[in-house]
């Protein structure tokens, strides 16, 4: 599998339906990496090791967005052969700590031994999984000074949805909002001077663009759910 890079301006997938099948369609068009979202996406333990198993036959690798910040779903995701994590609703110095934790071995973390798929090839079983924490809320955002100097925060990965709701803001025109371009160039800001890779969710590449304007250094989305449903809705329309 293709070595995880955050800091090139790397543009992602993002899967949300279960099934290995779309997780290989996805991963075959040349994204730097997928994200699979088992927090609000469809997708439990069950279908979660076929698609990482299907991503990693095209060569992509993988994230996997988890449903919360606890030692036992970042290790199974790890476990199952996801090269990192994204971990959601980190509001703390101590929060991002755990995160980082769950991630790597003891003595540096707590994470159990027992790394099932990752044995089965020639990976180093002892190696950290990249550990991206997001920054969502306005707590989050409070506490993102010393998030950023917490050993072994590899990235911070930024909901944009979640954050204009956590900081009074209607989600319908975030785009045309100067204030919340100005809050997340204040992250971007924070990141570059830690050295951290910057990232954040697209609903589409115009945000790509918008957000990369910005000073984020890597992007992830549209999620396939919202592709499929768009190309549906265009076709049926230009059928009538």
């Amino acid at each position: 599998m293709d070595q995880l890079r955050l800091a090139d301006d790397a543009v992602g997938g993002w899967l949300q339906l279960p099934g290995p099948a779309t997780a290989e369609l996805v991963g075959s068009v040349g994204y730097d990496f997928v994200c699979v979202d088992t927090q609000h996406g469809l997708i439990g333990d069950d279908a979660l090791f076929p698609m990482l198993q299907a991503l990693a036959a095209t060569g992509t690798p993988s994230l996997v967005r988890v449903s919360h910040n606890a030692l036992d779903v970042i290790g199974r995701a790890l476990d199952r052969g996801a090269a990192g994590v994204v971990v959601p609703l980190v509001e703390s110095v101590e929060e991002a700590a755990a995160a980082v934790a769950a991630c790597h071995y003891p003595p540096r973390g707590t994470r159990s031994y027992g790394p099932t798929r990752v044995a089965w090839g020639d990976a180093d079983v002892l190696a950290p999984g990249l550990c991206a924490v997001m920054i969502e809320t306005a707590a989050g955002l409070a506490a993102l000074p010393g998030i950023l100097q917490v050993d072994g925060v590899d990235a911070v990965f930024v909901g944009p949805s979640d954050l204009a709701l956590g900081t009074g803001r209607a989600l319908a025109g975030q785009d045309e909002d100067p204030s919340y371009d100005e809050l997340l160039a204040s992250i971007t800001a924070q990141c570059a001077a830690a050295g951290v890779p910057v990232g954040i969710y697209c609903a589409s590449p115009a945000h790509v663009h918008r957000f990369r304007s910005l000073g984020f250094t890597w992007f992830a989305g549209p999620a396939e759910g919202a592709l499929l449903r768009a190309a549906a809705r265009t076709a049926l329309r230009e059928s009538r």
